[in-house]
């Protein structure tokens, strides 16, 4: 059964809808000019006003019952949120009825946090443990009361869940940094161990909630290794060092009593992120911007209380917002899901003795029937960030073990969540190497079932700490999709280094650059490819034949997203190979126009030409519309189609619908005809705007947009040298 939710002008309108709803109930023909409203009501089950029913779901209950039954009279934490008022004095009001009705109870809050800008206005709170069971049972006052609108199990932001794997030996020494450019990534994450042999001087902590000696040093794992992947890479493939120190706001503490690094318990996550951010962006307390030169920030951690379910969390609201307003890239990763799943075998000795291809095929499969329990974790659904997914692939040595690899290719690992987000919006928009996960296995009621595993023999190898004998250089073998975001906002440093070396050499500089985190965006996805993965899913996935490759194309964009980056192919030029990048911003209903030069060899030579072309915009979020984006761009031709020239192949990617829907439109047009381009002004390449809401019609959209031509490399003509002298700046704007 679904539900449908109708906010009313007035509360005259709402008293006369239920007035007809209660005739029709009983049987009574509609009045004069009712009839239609008869006609609706023969669609529903029930209308009434919203009630306890709506504020507490199922699984707040479950979370109730869950913590009662660890300790049956201790209190109980809990979200509550209030319908948001822009009028300060209601807002006001609101909460002081909450504090009467939780003082009546035995009550408190414990935090409160207001943003206005995502119209988010919560209450941490712990009520005793039969003013949770009321909770629980949908009575009492808490529970029915006016001014709130949900309650919610605590959020509490985690690391990602995963097995520590100490490596036995000596750490290759890396040379110790010299003079550091300034930081333009910072994450947000962990306590990191600065005096690791791999953090030490490159690492500069912000201190905002989270304090050093809240953090015992052998506790910094994940603040650690993502911080070490982000400098040096997975460490075995030895690829050089960040030129660059980073900037790392701690937001996860470790409590005494917890294994794991978490939010603080009496604080509200959603503020400990925001006021980090400001920290950044802005400063805190009067204090100057802590991070002015901060373009991309790595934000590795989910809440599994909050899987992605049709609405925009409050977590990717709150990053949304702040990434349009401040101009920076959060990279995200799209979580862990460790729950078994049916494998398709008939038992567990099947499954073991099956040949490897055979497995592999049956796992990809399963994994793909799976699909409908791996939903993104918050805030992976936001679209104005980059959301990374995880790589079955790392540069660990092989050795003798007795685990099973599923996959012989680099295809999305057994844990790695996967989209769509919202409004069926692309997600995730790349994946990287998050390292390999073994599959374990068991037979279980209601078939076999498998599940992803992690053991010291695979994965990425980062910095971290020695809980035994204190060692500033040991390192560590770990797998996830933080890892992989972790080596995305790598790959987003390196592409920022171009950005400014470009920027410098015509005498400009990359503070200048306003657009620069969407630049990076759009360079991250241009190099990105499925590759040999996107071939192995095709042929593996359902429905089978031509007739249904949209179907199935969809199934592996949900997986793959647009594919892994390559970076190397954008910031580095080639004979037969150039890319290029434009920047703006635009207004709805607008079109800006781009002319390409294109070379002689692809017009007259029968060899491969590809081009290859990236949009990325930040809209403006409306938090409670289903228009979330205030508006959409797309890439056109000179009749508003993606019609480019004749004969383009249909290339191994997303189908152009799928790209329409986030805030990141990448496709490749490929074809080897001979083909006459007749405009002498060389190719039309559009940027469309459209409007999506109507209170951001006058807003201003940024955008980047990139444009790679390539051709066979049998090809003479050196056409980096040839567009490149060719272009000209222009006018473009046409209304």
């Amino acid at each position: 059964m679904s539900r449908l939710y109708l906010t009313m002008p007035t509360e005259a309108g709402m008293r006369k809808l239920l007035a007809m709803w209660g005739r029709y109930e009983r049987d009574l023909k509609p009045a004069e000019g009712e009839e239609v409203w008869w006609k609706v009501f023969g669609y529903l089950k029930t209308i009434r006003v919203w009630n306890a029913t709506d504020r507490i779901e199922p699984a707040t209950q479950r979370f109730i019952q869950r913590r009662l039954a660890q300790n049956p009279q201790g209190p109980v934490r809990l979200e509550i949120d209030l319908w948001f008022r822009h009028d300060e004095a209601l807002r006001k009001s609101a909460r002081a009825s909450l504090e009467s009705i939780l003082a009546a109870v035995g009550g408190r809050i414990l935090d409160f946090v207001t943003i206005e800008e995502i119209r988010y206005q919560v209450a941490l709170i712990e009520v005793p443990a039969d003013g949770a069971s009321q909770i629980q049972e949908r009575v009492g006052s808490v529970s029915n009361a006016d001014a709130v609108m949900a309650i919610r199990p605590q959020s509490m932001f985690t690391a990602e869940p995963g097995g520590r794997f100490p490596i036995d030996g000596s750490l290759q020494e890396i040379a110790p940094p010299q003079r550091l450019r300034p930081a333009v990534a910072a994450i947000l994450d962990g306590y990191p161990m600065q005096n690791h042999s791999l953090l030490a001087d490159r690492v500069e902590v912000v201190e905002v909630d989270v304090k050093g000696t809240e953090v015992p040093v052998a506790r910094r794992f994940h603040g650690t290794a993502i911080a070490s992947l982000i400098l040096h890479g997975d460490l075995p493939t030895g690829e050089e060092t960040l030129s660059r120190g980073l900037k790392a706001v701690p937001v996860l503490a470790a409590p005494q009593h917890l294994n794991d690094e978490r939010t603080q318990e009496d604080l509200l996550p959603i503020g400990i992120i925001h006021r980090a951010v400001l920290a950044l962006k802005q400063g805190v307390n009067g204090q100057e911007p802590a991070g002015p030169d901060v373009l991309i920030i790595n934000h590795s951690l989910c809440d599994a209380e909050t899987p992605y379910i049709r609405r925009p969390t409050a977590w990717a609201r709150l990053l949304d917002m702040l990434s349009h307003k401040f101009g920076v890239l959060f990279v995200v990763s799209a979580g862990n899901i460790q729950t078994e799943f049916l494998s398709g075998f008939t038992d567990d000795a099947a499954f073991k003795a099956a040949i490897p291809v055979s497995r592999q095929i049956a796992l990809l499969r399963a994994v793909e029937a799976s699909k409908g329990h791996r939903s993104l974790l918050s805030p992976a659904e936001a679209m104005n960030v980059i959301t990374v997914g995880a790589v079955h692939a790392d540069d660990a040595e092989d050795s003798e073990h007795d685990h099973i690899d599923p996959f012989s290719l680099e295809v999305t690992n057994l844990a790695s969540a996967i989209g769509p987000g919202i409004n069926r919006s692309l997600k995730p928009e790349i994946v990287e190497s998050g390292g390999r996960q073994f599959a374990g296995s068991a037979d279980r009621l209601g078939g076999h079932r498998v599940w992803p595993e992690e053991t010291g023999h695979a994965g990425l190898e980062a910095a971290c700490p020695d809980p035994i004998s204190g060692s500033i250089s040991k390192t560590i073998r770990s797998t996830g999709t933080s890892n992989a975001a972790a080596l995305v906002t790598r790959s987003g440093v390196k592409i920022i280094d171009a950005l400014e070396d470009v920027l410098t050499a015509d005498g400009s500089s990359l503070r200048n650059f306003k657009r620069a985190h969407l630049a990076t965006k759009a360079l991250l996805v241009h190099g990105a490819k499925w590759g040999s993965a996107g071939t192995l899913l095709d042929a593996a996935y359902p429905p089978p034949g031509s007739n249904s490759t949209r179907r199935r194309r969809g199934t592996i964009t949900k997986f793959l997203g647009y594919g892994r980056p390559f970076i190397d192919r954008v910031i580095s030029g080639a004979a037969n190979r150039i890319t290029l990048l434009a920047d703006d911003q635009i207004l709805p209903e607008h079109l800006h126009e781009y002319r390409v030069p294109i070379p002689v060899s692809m017009i007259k030579s029968r060899e491969v030409r590809r081009i290859t072309m990236t949009l990325t915009w930040s809209p403006p979020i409306h938090p409670t519309s289903i228009a979330y984006r205030g508006a959409m761009l797309d890439i056109v031709d000179a009749q508003g189609q993606r019609k480019f020239w004749k004969g383009v192949k249909n290339t191994l990617q997303p189908h152009p619908d799928d790209t329409r829907r986030g805030t990141t439109c990448h496709f490749v047009l490929e074809g080897s005809n001979r083909t006459p381009f007749s405009d002498q002004n060389g190719l039309f390449i559009g940027v469309q705007a459209r409007s999506l809401n109507k209170d951001f019609e006058p807003a201003q959209i940024p955008y980047a947009l990139a444009i790679t031509l390539e051709v066979g490399a049998n090809v003479q003509e050196d056409i980096y040298t040839s567009v490149s002298q060719a272009i000209r700046p222009r006018p473009r704007v046409t209304p």
